[in-house]
């Protein structure tokens, strides 16, 4: 701990943690030191440890258990949106949080949409488009189930890997998503749902859709995303 320090000793603690969480040092689960201990190791107030606590609080790093003591959260996708980059695809917004992003495969078929999907891909009543459905995880841990769909022209997509980025599969194409209109509400997970997020069925969840364009403001692609959020963290900025 620097106390000449610009930045105040409670966030020099906080960060301190954090790099401890992230290092795999702390797991989740893991019980935090008390104040006292805190206090002693670091050489600072108990004000500063507990203000240190709060802001690990906020952030969702930790968890307080009455009269038990604070522990090391579940790790989440924390993803932050700001005006500066709205399009961030789940393989950034994972790897900026020091957090490894996986895929698995669920299904890849041609479809007839429905109303919603064909409204936002400007599609015919009777063009099929490309839905393409896979779990994404975060360290190995299922954290969403996401459904895209993706008109005609983007077919080039079932030579790709698809447990990748698809954004990544986009530039190459030379297609950079830029725009995104999202929604967010709740649902309850299906039966089927809950045993891919390893969750109880009929347990709360987001719903995410959202409609991407590329730079051309050609649409890209239609989503719906069903998220568990205990393991996630949006932050909007504006």
């Amino acid at each position: 701990m620097v106390k000449n320090s610009i930045i105040p000793l409670y966030q020099q603690l906080s960060d301190e943690i954090k790099d401890q969480i992230k290092e795999g040092r702390l797991k989740a689960g893991d019980r935090l030191m008390t104040e006292a201990e805190f206090s002693q190791q670091y050489e600072v107030s108990r004000i500063t440890v507990r203000k240190a606590i709060e802001l690990l609080v906020d952030e969702g790093y930790v968890t307080r258990k009455q009269g038990i003591g604070t522990f090391i959260a579940e790790k989440k996708l924390r993803r932050v949106v700001d005006p500066d980059n709205l399009v961030r695809s789940f393989s950034e917004a994972s790897r900026m949080s020091g957090q490894e992003p996986s895929s698995e495969l669920i299904s890849v078929e041609w479809v007839m949409p429905e109303a919603s999907v064909q409204r936002s891909l400007h599609v015919g009543e009777e063009e099929k488009v490309l839905k393409i459905v896979r779990l994404r995880k975060i360290d190995g841990v299922p954290v969403m189930i996401e459904s895209n769909y993706y008109p005609k022209r983007l077919d080039f997509l079932l030579q790709a890997n698809l447990t990748g980025s698809t954004y990544e599969v986009f530039r190459e194409h030379g297609l950079i998503p830029s725009h995104a209109v999202r929604t967010v509400q709740i649902c309850y997970a299906t039966l089927e749902e809950a045993q891919r997020l390893g969750v109880e069925e009929n347990q709360p969840l987001l719903l995410q859709t959202e409609e991407t364009t590329d730079q051309n403001q050609q649409i890209l692609h239609y989503s719906k995303v069903v998220v568990n959020s205990q393991r996630y963290q949006l932050t909007i900025i504006s």
